[in-house]
């Protein structure tokens, strides 16, 4: 299906006198340099941005503008001014081909400008706008401000000035071109303005970082949203394009309006000038309004009341959990608020200084203040420890300060060094009192404390030596500079606490580590040999004791069983002598059959009896056998008198 054609304003006769069909090539000429100009400039910033965003930290200065989004904020601002100079070009080149095509008739079909002035141009802006948008998402700002500023910022501010001036020499020629020859040239201008802003605006944020001028983190993120905000208008608005009727060949113009972009041009907030825009694009006459007119009226007022309401909002005050304040009225302190919504009297009557409420602050002594910020834990838990980690004596810590100490060797004296990393947690007092002191009497609480702390710390090692601090436990020497630190910080009426002072480590410089560890070894050999052989001679007296005990013993026993048996050898004479003493012989055959009982129970028996004389006479033999028989030495021949004795 064919669409109808539409009816032309202007006679084919007509084309040639409009400038905008008759210079047509001229423009095109000048919209294709400022798109290479645009174009190279894009790639200049595409291409090493790709390579140092994926191998981060060869390239610090580009690492740097990728932190505080310089790199994103200009390459979205290059994207949509070149997409603008694009569908500029291609408009232009429609008309060009309209003006010479002598056999077009645009009652019968449409001319190359109504064509490339619909969806070509709308399919151009969609992309350019949607890239735009994807720059802008991929190097956004890191609110890393303070990178801006690196040593060399002024070298950075010298660089950016660079294409920032070639980049507003092509806007000035842009805007030297008649509206006659480009329609579009305000529009284009407008949005050529937006890479020379976003220059500045970064300029302005590195000089004052750089000076040292307070600077709002999310100062860089307004520049980016403003871009963003630019090209979804533009791709709102080349939506429109795919739903409005073809225009007329010297009516088709680029779709590349825009408010926001608009707001750039000179004189465009003036009143008169947004009057004259919003009676031209909405119709609206806001100077024939009769609210614009009570408003003016009204405005006086209002504006007082405002401001005086607002000068009684600065008598209440909020004051967080972690907070108290110092209620102070002309000027001189009266109370210490608690947290919570106060009512006061309104500035410069009133005003409440804010004094922390237990806050705990951990400050590391020795380290140097402004030096460099310790590096960000990236380690997990399955993955290898991070570098903090690392408190081996071979290296010196980021936060290790080296103190001079003296030593001792034999009967030389000498000086060493010794590292100490050292963190003292303290905090405000927790009375009214100590409040005042914290706000009125010191300026800096952190550098006062790194002061006191320091002075103890040298203290402490001029009065001993390095064997001495190595040997001692680290909680003593903790609580022995927390108790001096206290007593430095109430004596300076500073109203701090010291809630604790840890001792991280404490040991020799990197360098002597090694010399070090080899005579802490040493010592500890020599200890271990020293109690092999205190347990090896505890062990033999040990074993000579338990000797002597069991001989003393032994002779104990034996002279206890002399002494009995002595005893009861007396008992037995004692009685033997009374026996005899009352019995006379009788006893005496009568022990002496007793012991001859016993000793004939214990003995070989052999009876010889002299009445047996004759030869046939009976004999009972009672002798062993002759190989049992005992020696002829041993048998005694019966003596009844011997035995009697």
């Amino acid at each position: 299906m064919t669409a109808r054609p539409e009816p032309s304003h202007l006679p084919e006769a007509t084309y040639p006198t409009l400038p905008a069909f008759a210079d047509a090539r001229h423009v095109m000429r000048l919209t294709t340099r400022v798109a290479i100009a645009q174009g190279f400039f894009l790639l200049c910033l595409l291409l090493p941005a790709a390579w140092s965003h994926r191998l981060s930290g060869h390239l610090p200065a580009l690492d740097t503008f990728l932190r505080d989004g310089t790199i994103g904020a200009l390459c979205g601002a290059l994207g949509v001014s070149l997409t603008a100079t694009l569908v500029c070009l291609l408009l232009a080149w429609g008309r060009d081909r309209t003006f010479r095509d002598k056999s077009l008739d645009t009652r019968l079909q449409r001319a190359p400008a109504t064509v490339l002035a619909g969806w070509p141009q709308a399919i151009c802006l969609l992309a350019g706008t949607i890239a735009a948008l994807v720059m802008l998402r991929a190097w956004p700002p890191t609110g890393a401000l303070a990178a801006a500023a690196s040593p060399p910022w002024p070298v950075a501010v010298a660089l950016m000035l660079v294409p920032a001036f070639l980049l507003i020499v092509l806007e000035q020629t842009v805007s030297a071109t008649p509206a006659g020859r480009l329609p579009e040239v305000a529009r284009l201008a407008a949005l050529l303005r937006l890479p020379p802003l976003v220059i500045f605006a970064h300029i302005a944020i590195t000089a004052a970082v750089g000076f040292g001028l307070p600077v709002f983190p999310w100062a860089a993120d307004v520049v980016a949203l403003f871009l963003a905000l630019v090209a979804a208008e533009l791709a709102v608005r080349t939506l429109a394009v795919w739903f409005l009727p073809p225009p007329v060949p010297e009516a088709a113009q680029a779709a590349i309006g825009s408010s926001l972009a608009a707001l750039l041009q000179p004189g465009a907030l003036r009143p008169g000038e947004m009057a004259r825009r919003m009676r031209a694009q909405f119709g609206i006459d806001i100077t024939r309004s009769w609210a614009v007119a009570y408003a003016r009226t009204a405005a006086i007022p209002v504006a007082l009341a405002l401001a005086a309401f607002t000068w009684g909002l600065t008598g209440v005050t909020r004051i967080d959990l972690n907070q108290r304040g110092s209620y102070e009225r002309f000027g001189a302190p009266v109370a210490m608020l608690r947290p919570g919504l106060h009512i006061i009297l309104p500035w410069p009557f009133g005003r409440v200084r804010l004094v922390e409420y237990g806050v705990v602050h951990a400050l590391p002594v020795g380290a140097t203040l402004g030096g460099t910020a310790a590096p960000r834990d990236t380690s997990t838990a399955d993955g290898p420890a991070p570098a903090g980690a690392n408190q081996l004596w071979d290296q010196q810590g980021g936060n290790d300060t080296s103190y001079i100490i003296a030593s001792q060797s034999g009967d030389r004296q000498s000086f060493e060094t010794v590292s100490v990393h050292i963190t003292v947690l303290y905090r405000v007092g927790l009375d009214d009192e100590s409040a005042r002191r914290a706000l009125y009497g010191a300026l800096d609480s952190s550098a006062l404390v790194r002061s006191l702390a320091g002075r103890e710390l040298s203290y402490f090692f001029a009065t001993r030596t390095l064997l001495d601090v190595l040997d001692e436990r680290n909680e003593e020497i903790a609580t022995t500079l927390r108790a001096a630190l206290q007593a430095d910080l109430d004596r300076e009426r500073s109203g701090l606490d010291v809630v604790a002072l840890v001792v991280e480590s404490m040991h020799p410089p990197s360098g002597a580590a090694t010399a070090y560890r080899g005579v802490q070894t040493e010592q500890i050999l020599a200890s271990m040999r020293y109690s092999e052989e205190m347990g090896q001679a505890q062990s033999m007296v040990s074993v000579a004791e338990a000797q002597a005990h069991g001989l003393r013993d032994q002779a104990q026993a034996a002279a206890d069983e002399l002494i009995s048996s002595a005893l009861v050898e007396r008992s037995q004479s004692e009685a033997d002598t009374l026996a005899y003493r009352d019995w006379g012989r009788a006893f005496l055959i009568e022990r002496y059959f007793d012991n001859l009982r016993h000793a004939l129970g214990r003995g070989s028996l052999e009876i010889v009896d002299s009445r047996l004389g004759a030869p046939n006479a009976p004999l009972l033999d009672l002798r062993p056998s002759p190989a049992n028989a005992p020696p002829a030495s041993a048998l005694t021949p019966y003596s009844p008198q011997g035995d009697a004795q």
